[in-house]
């Protein structure tokens, strides 16, 4: 654990990354639009339906740390789970994108189903996988290092999000297929890529998660009580106060900024389905680019330190936008890198500063609750995209958005770029404030690392 990580074994850990951004992202980025313009479903139940799978993503995110902390397998402690929902995740994908012939009145409690289903298996890969990252190396440095590289394939997932979904669409209804039909051969397609990068993972990752021996009493029992006891305990850590309430404020930000996008560059700007997946491209390239920037920054001014400087250039970024306005190419690619530097950085820093809080909780209680610690990025993480669901189907229903129409009213099209660029900036002043407020530094962390070791060496 503690000695310096291959590349073969940082590739094999971040392949996983591409299904978890084309997972994430598809459903982020594509759902709502999917719903309300596809299925015909209302923009303010659309937004409801959002909430609901979050509030479910919500509450089997704990039970799923819960369990993960407690497997004992042959196969290991992480990847039995990583494997059981790997595929079901894929197909969840599909059904998602699929719009049944059914009646109107019914297709808000399928969708609602289906999507409290498909995160019930996502974070059952979700949770393990994160908590596995932890288990890789304790080194500072090498353990950024892993999720930068999980970066680079989370980017080449969102690479595939951004660019293939309208574009597919776009050919296959040149080709004579429905709109419908396209999405759902779309959805498979997507599902499918996650699925099978998910399963790469789970091979690749077989000796980092190496057979643990079972008793009769060491199979996963789930303990309601005790399960809220550990996550009050895990929540009352100092450095997870400050995280809970960044990471919440932050995903807000990115839930809105990544919801609201479509909608933007369809209805304010007009780009059609071919000339919005070459715009969205610049993100992931943007974020891809940055990487090696975001490897200098730590080493110089720590973790902490490069997310206060990140989302601080980001929030000055979309406030130049929304007062000069986006009129042209080069503006348009300026939002752009301004959304991305809102959204990109949190997954390039703030998985390995979860991780870094596993030390702190092991020296502070004596536990190892790594699956615990780590599916509190996930829950947080369902809450915030409900919310930032509601808040963007809230203002759009009432600021008069109609799905029917293909211009819309002046005032639907202001609040749409209100939502890009006013509301997600006061979020992220706000996360800036907590995550100055954290207090694990390198060194600190440093200082954690050593304790422990002198104490393993005494017992």
């Amino acid at each position: 654990m503690n000695g310096k990580l291959s590349v073969r074994e940082k590739l094999g850990y971040g392949t996983a990354s591409v299904g978890d951004s084309i997972a994430y992202s598809a459903i982020g980025t594509y759902l709502m639009f999917f719903l309300t313009t596809v299925a015909g479903v209302d923009p303010a139940v659309s937004g409801v339906i959002s909430a609901i799978g979050a509030v479910w993503n919500a509450l089997i995110n704990p039970i799923w740390g819960f369990l993960s902390d407690q497997v004992r397998t042959k196969m290991g402690k992480r990847r039995p789970m990583m494997l059981l929902f790997s595929i079901p995740s894929g197909i969840c994908i599909f059904l998602l994108f699929t719009d049944l012939n059914i009646p109107m009145s019914i297709k808000p409690l399928y969708y609602g189903f289906i999507l409290m289903l498909y995160w019930t298996c996502y974070t059952g890969f979700f949770v393990p996988y994160m908590a596995l990252g932890s288990e890789y190396t304790s080194d500072y440095e090498d353990r950024t290092v892993l999720r930068l590289y999980a970066s680079m394939f989370n980017i080449l997932g969102n690479v595939v999000t951004m660019v293939l979904p309208t574009f597919m669409v776009g050919v296959l209804e040149k080709r004579g297929m429905s709109t419908g039909a396209a999405w759902s051969s779309t959805g498979l397609f997507l599902g499918t890529c996650a699925a099978v990068t998910f399963l790469v993972t789970v091979i690749a990752s077989k000796q980092k998660d190496p057979p643990v021996l079972a008793s009769s009493d060491a199979r996963p029992k789930l303990n309601i009580v005790e399960l809220f006891r550990e996550y009050i305990s895990v929540a009352g850590l100092k450095p997870m106060k400050y995280l809970i309430i960044a990471s919440t404020l932050g995903l807000i930000c990115y839930s809105l900024l990544l919801a609201d996008l479509l909608y933007f560059l369809t209805y304010n700007l007009g780009l059609t389905s071919e000339e919005t997946p070459l715009i969205l491209l610049v993100r992931p390239l943007f974020a891809a680019a940055m990487i090696p920037v975001t490897a200098f920054i730590v080493k110089k001014i720590d973790k902490r330190g490069a997310l206060v400087f990140f989302y601080g250039l980001g929030a000055a970024i979309l406030l130049f936008v929304r007062v000069v306005g986006v009129s042209g190419t080069g503006m348009l690619i300026v939002f752009i890198i301004g959304s991305a530097t809102c959204t990109s950085f949190y997954w390039q820093l703030m998985p390995s500063i979860y991780y870094d809080v596993c030390e702190y909780d092991l020296l502070e209680t004596g536990k190892d609750r790594r699956g615990a610690i780590v599916s509190f990025q996930g829950l947080i993480e369902s809450i915030a995209a409900g919310i930032g669901s509601v808040i963007l189907g809230v203002i759009l229903k009432a600021a008069g958005f109609d799905s029917t129409l293909d211009v819309q009213t002046e005032t639907a099209k202001l609040w749409i770029f209100n939502c890009t660029t006013l509301v997600p900036i006061v979020f992220l002043v706000l996360m800036i404030l907590a995550v100055y407020k954290y207090p694990l530094t390198r060194e600190r962390h440093a200082e954690i690392v050593r304790r422990l070791r002198e104490k393993s060496k005494a017992e």
